[in-house]
């Protein structure tokens, strides 16, 4: 039945991968990019192991159709690339990748070779170990660069006489070292204990659950002769291709000048608000709908760093298209920062005229777009209806962004959200935009939880920056940070 179910499996990742050949191209994560030069080192074998499900096939797959061939000159000699395979027909293989030079079939010891046409796959061969060998064999010779993936192996050595499997092993393990030649063992299980001391490589795949939803990583057990910075990073199966998630420190190193040009904006609808990023439009089914509330849940294990730039993108993009924005600040920032940051993306004119920001600290200096706070609620409370109502006769369009850590850190918890629902009532009244920021337990987010329009939550699992949706459900989204011109673009990666 485990043979049956990961057979199955298998096919399953097939017919999901993408059906045109993808010309080799340098990875552009640390990790799996470590993967492939480790593959390029001759000889090496890398196991990749992992319970059913969890995409291991997916990666063979990838790391297969990455091969370089070697250029001399003007011409280039292409990789060989050779899969064996006791879970996938060769035909329906060669159908999905003809980039593939052979591909045998263990089990039976048919295969397919690159010049074959589909009649002489019928032909059989000396039988399913001696093809392998004879492969294996005949690429050493021809010290040509390629690679041979094995998947499974446990099908492939599964019903081999002692003398066969010796010979197999042998090949795979003994013959490769002299050789340009790099092989990849696909596991049927979560730990090939037989293998692990014979490989060079180990890759262990694992798919969990973050609330209910599918998150996927890989952990690098070992890379003989490379030094590992980290050794997880979090993938998606999306469209079929085995693609790690963006690290979001990576990103954020990107350009940062002072004088960022803004780029073409993401436009609002008649009926809703963009977010600033079409993919988070996406997820939030159509962007957020005028008179709508948002809550954005930033988990502890997100920087103040990632969290404010996430803010700003929407935000910047909200008063980009003629919006007005009263703002109180990131709980761990002053207005000055706030200010600094906006006025990269919306320049001096828009930051004076369309956005107030809050300040609690009286020592500083006025500014037009600066609203001084007495930090006492009842006194606050008509100092925001004051400035909501005048940037309600500047714009039609208004966004409230409230950090409600920062709330409860100046007024304490016992505000709750009923202290602010004559502002709640004024956003649905004026089909205004309120986005409300928590990053700690209280009672006040419980309440937020219960009475908003949309929910988001966010957290960082090995360096990734996960985002999903609980109003409306979403599965998890890897977030990638750009700058277009010094400008921040948001883009997500959905894990499937």
């Amino acid at each position: 039945m485990a043979a049956t179910s990961e057979h199955n499996l298998a096919n399953t990742e097939l017919q999901n991968a993408e059906v045109e050949d993808i010309s080799a191209q340098p990875f552009e994560d640390e990790l799996l990019g470590l993967i492939w030069k480790f593959l390029e080192s001759p000889g090496n074998v890398l196991l990749i192991q992992g319970a059913p499900g969890t995409g291991k096939t997916t990666l063979a797959l990838e790391l297969l159709r990455r091969v370089k061939g070697t250029r001399i000159g003007p011409r280039e000699i292409s990789a060989n690339k050779v899969y064996v395979s006791s879970r996938v027909s060769p035909i329906k293989f060669r159908r999905q990748f003809p980039g593939v030079h052979e591909v045998i079939d263990s089990m039976s010891g048919k295969g397919l070779a690159g010049t074959w046409t589909e009649s002489e796959d019928n032909a059989r061969l000396s039988g399913a170990t001696a093809n392998i060998v004879h492969r294996i064999l005949a690429l050493k010779r021809a010290k040509q660069k390629g690679i041979v993936v094995i998947d499974s192996w446990e099908g492939a050595v599964r019903n081999l006489a002692e003398e066969e499997r010796h010979s197999l092993e042998s090949a795979i393990f003994s013959e490769l070292d002299d050789s340009k030649l790099g092989a990849v063992l696909v596991s049927e299980g979560e730990s090939a204990s037989g293998l692990t001391h014979l490989v060079d490589g180990i890759t262990t795949l694992s798919m969990s659950r973050l609330e209910g939803r599918v998150v996927r990583s890989m952990m690098v057990d070992k890379l003989r002769g490379f030094r590992l910075r980290r050794q997880g990073a979090l993938f998606t199966l999306d469209r079929g291709r085995f693609t790690p998630l963006p690290r979001v420190g990576f990103h954020l190193d990107g350009d940062l000048s002072e004088t960022p040009r803004v780029p073409a904006i993401v436009p609002h609808t008649l009926a809703a608000y963009s977010t600033g990023s079409e993919d988070l439009d996406k997820l939030l089914q159509g962007g957020v709908k005028k008179g709508s509330s948002v809550l954005i849940d930033l988990n502890s294990t997100v920087s103040p760093r990632v969290g404010i730039l996430l803010i700003d993108i929407i935000t910047a993009n909200f008063i980009n298209q003629g919006g007005s924005a009263f703002i109180v600040p990131y709980s761990i920032f002053n207005s000055q920062t706030v200010a600094d940051s906006m006025r990269r993306y919306v320049g001096n004119t828009a930051l004076n005229e369309r956005v107030r920001i809050a300040e609690y600290n009286q020592g500083l200096p006025d500014e037009k777009w600066r609203v001084k706070m007495r930090g006492k609620i009842e006194e606050d409370i008509p100092i925001i209806n004051k400035y909501w109502s005048q940037l309600g006769a500047i714009s039609t369009s208004r966004m409230m962004k409230f950090d409600f850590d920062k709330l409860a850190q100046v007024y304490g918890e016992a505000i709750g959200v009923p202290s602010l629902a004559e502002i709640g009532a004024g956003i649905r009244e004026s089909a205004a935009f309120m986005m409300a920021v928590v990053s700690r337990p209280t009672m006040m987010r419980e309440e937020l939880q219960r009475s908003v329009d949309y929910y988001l939550k966010t957290q960082t699992l090995d360096e990734s920056l996960l985002i999903y949706g609980v109003k409306p459900f979403s599965n998890v989204h890897g977030v990638e940070f750009s700058f277009e011109r010094g400008y921040p673009r948001l883009s997500l990666m959905e894990v499937v």
